[in-house]
């Protein structure tokens, strides 16, 4: 059957068919092997956009073409300049996860799922630790657990297929969204604990005419914990729009607002705080002491330690968070202003080994700090071992007496 002439592509434009249309593969006939590819106008500037948007897909070994070319891994939305069909084709292999850092990832999640949910689960139970900062810091460690358990699942895919998990299937990528989601609310999640001891410390009438005391409502904790994952959810989904993987600028602009300037922000607001107790009688104190003035003055220091403690936990976590997130910003930013080729690709898994470390470190060292919490374990723990063992040796009536007879003497239980 004769070939329409319509149909049949110019000879000058016929190509091997594992060559890469710049302007993309036509639907017109070429000989058996070719491709035609589509004649580029004035207006389609390859090499502009190859040396100007590109940065970001070549650094992670991928190449910016029209998706109408062949593809040997899969195509990335959002990686390169140009019309929307010019995509990033990324190969198989890129971002693979050696064994030893899964094998270490699998321990951390073993870690990070017991210790954050210790400290769900200890909070919950202990009513004493109902406070605003330990409710806050919970929440923290809700969010650094989703956020291990996305990332691991992430890096098994990737570990198991040895190519980003949209090669494996487009449908994947909403993992990585809300990984991208759990991070934010990391991030949040210290700013606003550390807004409630500025407002508490600083601004204690404002404060206590919100909460009355260091207890709130549930409606109230539900209010917070909405409004921190709707604006960490937003966040995050602006990497979708943004064109922040092309434009240098945008990249620059967007890595600040999510990360460095909350960070910066908080940062500064404990500085604030640590002067305030430093150097003021705390707030609390001295509007108790104006309502009753035969207040015993010592509630002063205990306040001042209570304070100081509040202080250095939320403080160690925030220097934690810093050190696992801010890398990861400049790195990105780095990468797609193309200044240092391949080192997003490079650095990948020790990025989400640092995520999975403060994702331990943060719980860890509010268990360290937190005395009530220690009193709380040691309790709970403390129970079943109690149950176990027999009859108390005090109940004995004679131990008793002399007991009693100690105590009398002395002013003290101290043996």
């Amino acid at each position: 059957e004769p070939v329409n002439a319509s149909s049949t592509c110019p000879t000058t434009q016929c190509v091997t068919g594992s060559s890469i249309c710049i302007a993309g593969v036509s639907t017109l006939l070429c000989g058996v092997g070719l491709q035609c590819c589509m004649e580029c106008d004035n207006t389609f500037t390859d090499s502009w956009f190859r040396s100007h948007r590109d940065n970001f897909c070549v650094g992670i070994g991928g190449s910016c073409q029209q998706e109408s070319n062949y593809c040997a891994g899969s195509y990335e939305a959002g990686m390169c300049g140009g019309p929307a069909p010019r995509k990033c084709c990324t190969p198989r292999g890129t971002f693979s996860v050696p064994l030893p850092h899964f094998v270490v990832q699998t321990i951390l999640l073993v870690v990070i799922i017991l210790t954050n949910t210790l400290v769900i689960m200890v909070t919950i139970l202990d009513k004493e630790l109902h406070t605003i900062p330990n409710i806050g810091i919970t929440s923290l460690a809700v969010a650094d657990l989703l956020l291990a358990v996305a990332w691991f699942v992430i890096q098994l895919l990737v570990f198991t297929h040895s190519t980003t998990i949209t090669n494996i299937d487009k449908n994947w990528r909403h993992v990585q969204d809300l990984a991208f989601v759990f991070e934010m609310s990391v991030i949040l999640h210290i700013l606003l604990i550390t807004l409630d001891r500025y407002t508490a410390i600083l601004h204690p009438l404002a404060h206590y005419k919100v909460f009355k005391t260091d207890t709130f409502s549930t409606w109230k904790i539900v209010a917070i914990c909405v409004s921190v994952w709707t604006a960490a959810a937003f966040l995050a989904y602006t990497r979708r729009f943004s064109k922040e993987w092309t434009y240098c600028y945008m990249s620059v602009v967007m890595n600040m607002m999510r990360t460095i300037l909350p960070l910066m922000v908080t940062t500064v607001l404990n500085i604030i705080i640590f002067l305030t107790i430093r150097n003021k009688t705390p707030p609390r104190v001295t509007m108790a002491a104006v309502e009753d003035p035969n207040i015993d003055q010592s509630n002063n220091h205990k306040t001042f330690v209570r304070n100081m403690k509040a202080f250095k936990t939320i403080s160690l976590i925030l220097i934690s968070i810093m050190l696992s997130y801010v890398p990861l910003s400049l790195i990105t930013m780095v990468s797609v202003c193309g200044a240092m080729p391949g080192l997003y690709e490079r650095m990948s898994n020790y990025i989400v080994l640092l995520k999975f470390l403060n994702s331990i470190t943060n719980p860890t060292i509010y268990m360290l700090t937190t005395r009530q919490f220690k009193q709380s374990v040691k309790t709970y723990l403390g129970q079943d071992r109690l149950s176990l063992q027999p009859a108390d040796r005090n109940t004995d009536p004679d131990r008793q007496e002399a007991r009693a007879k100690k105590i009398s003497l002395t002013a003290s239980t101290s043996c």
